[in-house]
């Protein structure tokens, strides 16, 4: 099956547009002018996770994300979450060349991690840039 560029196969006949990278000046922006409901939904998938997996990413309950979702727009904080968490799925996305082997490895446990995976530690800023940085030595070849 080809591939369109800037476009992530999820399932035969569901595909995912990549987002740019956002200049932290334009992640600023774009957080507090709110992302829709919809975002939320959309970066879950790209991360292969369900809405029960996700609000604890987004550090909400299930019924808040669920409410959250539906509105209009979120907020300035969930926003900038969601955004980080999309820009890290599209980077992981290109680094294993494959949105399901990426997916993948976020469920397993890496020693680097203390044999945590890289999913659990991803409700954090510091996480999500920890996870960001070990996807930049797999892309450039610094295993350790």
């Amino acid at each position: 099956m080809a591939t369109q560029v800037g476009v992530l196969p999820l399932a035969a006949t569901q595909t995912l547009p990549l987002a740019p990278s956002l200049s932290p000046l334009q992640l600023i922006d774009r957080s507090r002018q709110g992302l829709v409901g919809t975002e939320a939904d959309r970066i879950a998938r790209l991360l292969g996770v369900s809405d029960k997996e996700m609000a604890p990413l987004l550090n909400q309950s299930v019924a808040t994300f669920h409410r959250q979702a539906k509105t209009g727009r979120l907020d300035a904080a969930t926003s900038e979450r969601l955004l980080l968490l999309g820009q890290l799925a599209n980077y992981g996305a290109t680094v294993f060349q494959d949105q399901g082997k990426f997916t993948r490895w976020l469920r397993r446990p890496l020693r680097l991690l203390g044999d945590r995976a890289p999913l659990e530690l991803m409700d954090s800023p510091t996480g999500v840039q920890l996870v960001e940085d070990i996807l930049g030595r797999i892309d450039y070849g610094v295993f350790s």
